[in-house]
């Protein structure tokens, strides 16, 4: 794990020396998360395939330029027509030798689609060996694995046998990771069976997958097609109920948040559907794009999350930056005077200003946003950015950026990217750095949000939800807060009254557009345009009927975070 390098002795001195608050949200010791996908795996809940299911899964894999192998373990394995293009592997003993072949063959595949007896006869040839390990990075380096029914609950490496309300349970292979699958899924009979091993290994997430349906896990992503739905599952603990989500085209979040697509023109060209025999005789395929109907990686997060300490915490807290400043601005441009502000407290002119961006891309375009600094007057400024965790765990280059900068600037997109980059890495440690020495943290829309100890908006799947499980805990810059951005502008009121209904011990701040407060001590000074007005949430108070459930703040007001109360001129 990446942060065993870290000495305790290191960490310990900084608490000590109030480089590191506690109340950070930085946690060397918190559990690796998942990691995305490079590749795709198709995951069948057994009985018949739905139609279009290989041909998707050809598709996938390259199409007419598919290097496709069947594996297999079984002597009379019937190999399906579509997949008619591929070689067959066949391991019918665990051998050396034979292990060492098939994973030859497989270093070069595009698709894998698996097939056995049993499950139980998949894992016990496989587990452990070069094979495994092949499979494991197929599905690194792009590639795309396949399988129904049984052989799919052995893609995990806790593997149900057997049992109605108890599980029995072996060991299969880890490919699918953190996760449980209980194949040819049926709600009312299996479900307590599932989550009875959650209740024994609460960090992992349970997927049942009913059959004659396909669960698509495309980076990090579930789609599902044919005639069922998959449910994804997180144990409970003493604060929190189970939570079960059912993941369905019908009724999953992100579809809700998709418009329908138009009707096509009586004259328009359409696509064939997958399968369809076009004019000239040859079989063409739709694109299939896998839809994002869940999120393994939030899900798992959230199951981590419930075995750790309570969070939000009953008493989280007083808002306070002791040292340095924060400037968190509600997107939609900033506010006059802003960049003047920024090198201000930075440290002035010649002070180091990074921009760290927001965006689910390896790659970023900032010099955008540093020439408009230079242009400002700034004298040295530059850009950090990995969507790779161990680099902003390790990077001497990022880590000696952080250890110089006077002023850090994170950027708009989803905030769950910022947290997936940074959060409990060491470039996080150093960001607190910078504000324990004197610097300024700001940003602003998603680099908004992510100040906060508790993130609003974090949703994967959709900007939709003001609480998303699994990406609710932010950067921690301010804590015992929650903050939401372009909040009038997209009428985010009624998201924040339930967020502070739910979580009451915390303090909402609603930023509208051009707005923004700047954070020194337990002083918010608000700094927007005119017109634009800063929220502030508080459960402390009474709630009036037919009344605004908020205290409205304009440029130049103030406002007491930790005793909750405007300050008056």
């Amino acid at each position: 794990m990446m942060h065993l390098h870290r000495t305790v002795l290191a960490t310990v001195a900084a608490l000590l020396a109030g480089l590191v608050p506690v109340c950070a949200q930085y946690d060397p010791n918190w559990p690796e998360p998942l990691l995305p996908l490079a590749g795709t795996m198709f995951l069948g809940g057994g009985g018949e395939l739905p139609q279009d299911a290989l041909a998707r899964f050809v598709q996938m894999a390259g199409g007419d330029e598919a290097n496709l192998v069947v594996l297999t373990t079984s002597e009379t394995a019937a190999v399906p027509a579509a997949l008619k293009q591929a070689a067959v592997v066949k391991v019918l003993a665990a051998d050396a030798a034979e292990l060492a072949q098939a994973a030859t063959r497989l270093a070069t595949a595009t698709g894998v689609w698996l097939l056995a007896d049993s499950g139980k006869q998949f894992a016990d040839m496989f587990r452990g060996s070069v094979v495994e390990s092949q499979l494991f990075m197929l599905v690194h380096r792009s590639g795309v694995l396949g399988a129904n029914g049984d052989v799919v609950t052995a893609m995990t490496a806790t593997r149900i046998t057997g049992g109605d309300v108890h599980a029995t349970l072996a060991t299969g292979l880890d490919l699918v990771p953190g996760a449980v699958i209980d194949a040819n899924y049926q709600v009312d009979l299996h479900q307590n069976r599932l989550l009875g091993v959650l209740a024994s290994q609460p960090e992992l997430v349970g997927i049942g997958i009913e059959t004659g349906t396909v669960t698509v896990l495309h980076n990090r992503f579930f789609d599902v097609f044919g005639q069922g739905s998959a449910y994804a599952c997180v144990a409970a603990n003493e604060h929190l109920a189970v939570r079960i989500e059912r993941i369905h085209p019908d009724v999953s979040p992100r579809s809700q948040r998709v418009a329908p697509r138009k009707a096509p023109q009586r004259n328009s060209r359409r696509a064939p559907r997958v399968g369809a025999a076009p004019r000239d005789g040859r079989e063409r395929v739709r694109r299939y794009r896998p839809r994002r109907l869940e999120d393994l990686m939030a899900m798992s997060r959230d199951a981590m999350a419930r075995t750790r300490a309570r969070f939000p915490s009953l008493k989280p807290g007083t808002p306070n930056v002791k040292v340095g400043a924060l400037i968190i601005v509600g997107g939609g441009g900033s506010p006059a005077g802003f960049m003047d502000k920024f090198m201000e407290l930075a440290g002035g002119k010649d002070a180091l200003l990074l921009y760290i961006p927001c965006t689910e891309s390896q790659e970023a375009n900032a010099e955008r946003t540093l020439a408009r600094w230079r242009r400002a007057g700034a004298t040295d400024v530059d850009v950090i950015h990995t969507k790779d965790r161990y680099e902003a765990d390790t990077s001497k280059e990022i880590h000696d950026k952080l250890r110089r900068a006077g002023g850090l600037f994170f950027g708009g997109g989803r905030q769950w990217n910022l947290v997936d980059s940074w959060q409990h890495t060491e470039s996080h440690r150093l960001m607190h750095e910078v504000l324990a020495r004197g610097g300024v943290i700001a940003g602003s829309s998603a680099g908004a949000s992510i100040q906060g100890s508790y993130m609003a908006r974090g949703n994967s799947l959709g900007n939709v939800d003001s609480m998303a499980p699994g990406y609710d805990t932010g950067l921690g810059f301010l804590t015992g807060v929650a903050i939401d951005q372009h909040f009038s502008q997209r009428g985010r009121q009624p998201d924040m009254t339930m967020l502070v209904n739910r979580h009451p011990q915390l303090l909402g701040i609603g930023l509208d557009e051009a707005s923004s407060i700047i954070v020194q001590g337990t002083i918010a000074t608000c700094f927007s345009r005119e017109g634009r007005n800063v929220h502030f949430y508080d459960r402390n108070l009474p709630v009036v009927p037919e009344q605004p459930d908020y205290l409205r703040l304009s440029n130049g007001q103030q406002f007491d975070l930790a005793h909750r109360k405007v300050i008056a001129k």
